[in-house]
C-alpha cells in the first residue's frame, strides 16, 4: 500500500491522474471552446510537473533525463522519420482523395500552438508511462517485458482524455494513430524528445481543419 499511500510513491500520483481525467472530462462541456485547450494543457503539464518536485516518478522513466542518446540516433531517428512519412504518405492521399491539393497551409501561430499542445499533451503520456513502469516494479510485478506492458497500460488511461479534447472522428483516429506511434518509439528510445517531434509532426500533417476532413469524407465515395 505504501506505493499508493506516498506522496513520493508513482501509485499515488496515477491515482491522481485517474482522478483528474474524470475531472477534466466531465468539466469540458462546460469550459468555453477557447479555454479548453488551456484546460487540458494544464493538466498535461501541470500533474507531471508536480509529480517530479515530488519525486514521485521519476525523469530518467520518462524519458526527460539519462537519455541513451546512441540508441536514439540509431534506431530511433530512423524509426522517426519511417513514422513521418508514413504520414505525409497519407497526408497527400487525403488531399488528393478531397481534391484538395490547394488547400492554405495553416498560419504559423496555429502550428505553434499545435506543437506546444502535442508536447503538452505527450509529457502526459510519457508521466504515465514512466509511473506505471515504476509502479509495476515497486509492485515486483512478475512479467516479462515491463517497459512493454508499462506502455501499453499508460496508453489505455491516456486515451479517455485525449479522445476528449477533439471533436470529430477524424481527429480521434488521427490522435489514436499518434499515440501508438508515440508508444512504439517510446518503447526502442525512452526518449520524450524524440517522442514530441513525431508528435507534432504527424499532427501538422495530418490534423485537418473539420471542413477539410469533411470535403475528404463526401468525396471519398465518389471515386
Amino acid at each position: 500500500m505504501a506505493a499508493f499511500t506516498s506522496f513520493h510513491a508513482p501509485g499515488f500520483w496515477l491515482v491522481i491522474a485517474l482522478l483528474g481525467i474524470v475531472v477534466v472530462v466531465a468539466a469540458r462541456p462546460f469550459v468555453p471552446a477557447r479555454w479548453r485547450g488551456l484546460l487540458f494543457a494544464g493538466f498535461w503539464i501541470g500533474l507531471p510537473y508536480l509529480a517530479l518536485i515530488a519525486g514521485g516518478v521519476s525523469p530518467r522513466l520518462m524519458g526527460l533525463l539519462y537519455i541513451d542518446w546512441i540508441t536514439s540516433l540509431r534506431l530511433g531517428v530512423g524509426l522517426a522519420l519511417a513514422l513521418i512519412a508514413v504520414a505525409a504518405v497519407a497526408r497527400l492521399s487525403l488531399r488528393r482523395t478531397g481534391e484538395t491539393g490547394s488547400a492554405a497551409a495553416p498560419h504559423w501561430t496555429a502550428a505553434l500552438a499545435t506543437i506546444a499542445l502535442s508536447g503538452a499533451e505527450e509529457l502526459f503520456w510519457c508521466f504515465l508511462r514512466g509511473a506505471v513502469l515504476e509502479l509495476m516494479l515497486a509492485l515486483q510485478v512478475s512479467v516479462q517485458l515491463p517497459l512493454y506492458w508499462s506502455i501499453w497500460i499508460a496508453a489505455v488511461f491516456a486515451l479517455p482524455l485525449s479522445l476528449a479534447y477533439r471533436t470529430g472522428g477524424y481527429a480521434r483516429l488521427v490522435m489514436l494513430a499518434v499515440l501508438v506511434m508515440t508508444s512504439i518509439l517510446f518503447f526502442y528510445t525512452r526518449n520524450f524528445w524524440l517522442c514530441w517531434v513525431v508528435h507534432a509532426a504527424v499532427l501538422l500533417l495530418l490534423d485537418m481543419p473539420e471542413e477539410t476532413a469533411a470535403q475528404v469524407r463526401v468525396a471519398a465515395p465518389q471515386r
